[in-house]
């Protein structure tokens, strides 16, 4: 099914907690299979040329849209997994941003040298830039896209 120039949506009710109380909106995630940089770690425009770095993924688009009562929120989440699990076990790449009225946050997760590198971006002085390396683990966004690649991949010796 993959690898046609199709994705597999799905729409859901959301029920998100901001400020401490339940809100209610709307969730959707994309499913679609892409031929990904592994050295720049962005889609390729053409596969074709850059044979030896392309990687086959299947990436996970995420948004979440609800009203804190005053004004909307709209979140965004995507992750770049790749198809061939024996060579690359992990994510390469995962992506978030927030947008609201006072402001936005984007953060990346870049797979380095065996270590997740974090790059933060925030309008909030008390989140501000930041730039760290993290340990390299299962990503709980990479769940989903895991169970749609065979949920047999999915381990269970790993923290979660």
């Amino acid at each position: 099914y993959w690898f046609q120039g199709k994705a597999e949506l799905s729409s859901y009710e959301l029920s998100q907690a901001r400020y401490g109380e339940m809100r209610n909106g709307e969730a959707v995630l994309i499913f679609v299979t892409e031929d990904f940089s592994s050295s720049k770690q962005v889609k390729l425009d053409d596969p074709s040329k850059n044979s030896d770095d392309a990687v086959k993924v299947l990436k996970m688009n995420a948004t979440r849209k609800f009203n804190t009562g005053i004004y909307p929120y709209s979140m965004m989440e995507s992750v770049f997994t790749p198809l061939d699990q024996n060579n690359y076990p992990n994510s390469l790449k995962a992506t978030t941003s927030s947008q609201e009225w006072c402001g936005h946050t984007f953060s990346q997760l870049n797979l380095k040298r065996n270590k997740y590198h974090f790059s933060g971006k925030s309008y909030f002085e008390s989140e501000g830039d930041e730039e760290i390396d993290v340990q390299k683990s299962l990503l709980e966004s990479e769940l989903f896209n895991l169970i749609r690649l065979s949920p047999d991949l999915i381990p269970d010796n790993r923290i979660f």
